[in-house]
């Protein structure tokens, strides 16, 4: 897939459910046949829960589950850890003393500085903090030393290794339509990466993706640049488009 010539069309607003694809092999052709992206600008909130009911109905809070989804607001996340880098399994701590609220089955499995930030990460980078907003709550999301990371899945509250169906990100301030983008994975095999729209009508995008026939182990995240940097946003006569996070969602992760 990644030698594969992939073009995604994106509507305002809109869920997509077809990719126009060129180069590929009756394999890869099957497999975005099989993929239901939702991909929205503007009011993103009928989208949100449109790719809600395709993950599951039920929002779990405890390891245990077998069907349901998944999410994360970061509003959570305590005072004292706000502005510090989170453990890579903070999401899915495991043992006696684990926090069950906790073990929800998401991990990052490459280097970088996780952190959570009230303040659109004004103590990183003051020069672009103006650009940002919050979705949910007053707290958000960055890894702020990479633009380019993983997340992966274990079966909540375990370290087993996990996949899923579908994955989807809540961005802010994705100025440009080709700048940020999420990869899928089988293991190894590409199922391809497909662009986050660029905003229109306020602040946030949102990108889903739910493969109805395919075991997602991991996705690679990519953005423009990282907000240590210190550099202006591409909308403040900056040289990245520069964007942070809010809400994750996904559907239970199952053991492989």
């Amino acid at each position: 897939m990644k030698n594969s010539k992939l073009k995604l069309y994106f509507g305002i607003s809109a869920a997509i459910t077809f990719i126009v694809i060129s180069n590929c092999s009756k394999d890869e052709d099957a497999i975005h046949d099989s993929a239901v992206v939702i991909a929205a600008t503007g009011d993103i909130n009928s989208r949100i829960e449109e790719f809600r009911q395709l993950l599951g109905a039920q929002v779990n809070t405890a390891p245990g589950a077998v069907t349901g989804r998944r999410e994360v607001h970061w509003d959570g996340i305590p005072e004292e850890l706000l502005n510090k880098k989170l453990p890579v399994d903070f999401f899915n701590p495991v043992g006696p003393q684990a926090p069950v609220a906790n073990q929800r089955g998401l991990i990052y499995s490459t280097a970088g500085n996780f952190q959570v930030s009230k303040n659109s990460f004004a103590n990183v980078n003051a020069a672009a903090t103006g650009q940002f907003s919050n979705f949910s709550g007053d707290k958000s999301f960055a890894n702020i030393s990479s633009s380019l990371w993983d997340v992966e899945f274990q079966v909540a509250g375990k370290t087993d290794a996990a996949f899923v169906k579908g994955f989807g990100i809540v961005f802010t301030d994705v100025d440009q339509p080709n700048s940020t983008s999420m990869e899928f994975f089988s293991e190894e095999r590409s199922l391809g990466k497909f662009f986050v729209p660029a905003k229109n009508g306020s602040n946030f995008s949102f990108l889903g993706v739910y493969f109805k026939n395919e075991q997602v182990t991991r996705i690679s995240v990519a953005h423009d640049s990282h907000l240590d940097k210190g550099q202006k946003d591409i909308s403040d006569n900056g040289p990245a488009d520069l964007v942070v996070m809010d809400n994750f969602l996904w559907n239970e992760p199952v053991k492989k």
